[in-house]
């Protein structure tokens, strides 16, 4: 945006501090522009994608590349041009650590309440308690 502006009557300066960019990370930007990864398994990628109606992720999609096509690529270049090319996989492996909800209505049957806080006993193994609040 900063070289877009830069022409049409306003200062660098006043453009790369309101911008918050140094003017040697401006210069060098502008002599090293980004290089496009690896345009030429593209296609490659969006007929594997295309397979499924969800798509697959980057690491099936490199995996079906090796071995189908025989081309030799990092998961990261496959990443890359997925993003590039706006594909997303719809499909989430679940996560361990989500698995717990804190939804507060009644969603299943409940236990009564028997010791009613009452934790002392005349005798060994009378009553006994645990915490359940991990499980649903």
């Amino acid at each position: 945006m900063v070289s877009m502006l830069a022409g049409p009557g306003h200062r660098l300066r006043h453009l790369l501090r309101a911008a918050g960019l140094a003017k040697s990370t401006y210069y060098h930007l502008l002599s090293h522009p980004a290089a496009v990864t690896r345009p030429d398994i593209e296609p490659m990628v969006a007929e594997i994608f295309a397979r499924t109606p969800n798509g697959c992720g980057h690491r099936q999609i490199r995996m079906c590349l090796v071995h189908e096509f025989g081309v030799r690529v990092s998961h990261k270049s496959v990443l890359k041009v997925m993003r590039r090319m706006g594909l997303e996989c719809r499909i989430r492996r679940p996560n361990p650590y989500r698995k717990y909800s804190s939804y507060r209505d009644e969603t299943g049957a409940r236990v009564e309440n028997l010791l009613n806080r009452d934790f002392t006993a005349d005798r060994p193994w009378v009553k006994l308690g645990t915490d359940v609040t991990e499980f649903r």
